[in-house]
């Protein structure tokens, strides 16, 4: 995933939290990304979760 990463635009409370806990915005260019919750109130972890449930009352 690092291929992606363009530029760092700024990075934020470096200083008081340290490089791994700092805010950091990246530009990036064909980053692979799934969208799990949306604006509407879709979620996709509900719907994996149901259809397993299904498959494991199926399956049983």
């Amino acid at each position: 995933m690092a291929e992606c990463i363009k530029s760092v635009r700024s990075v934020h409370f470096l200083d008081k939290f340290g490089a791994p806990e700092a805010i950091w915005e990246f530009e990036v260019e064909r980053f692979p990304a799934v969208v799990t919750m949306d604006a509407h109130g879709r979620s996709l972890h509900k719907e994996v979760f149901a259809a397993s449930e299904a498959a494991l009352a199926k399956a049983l």
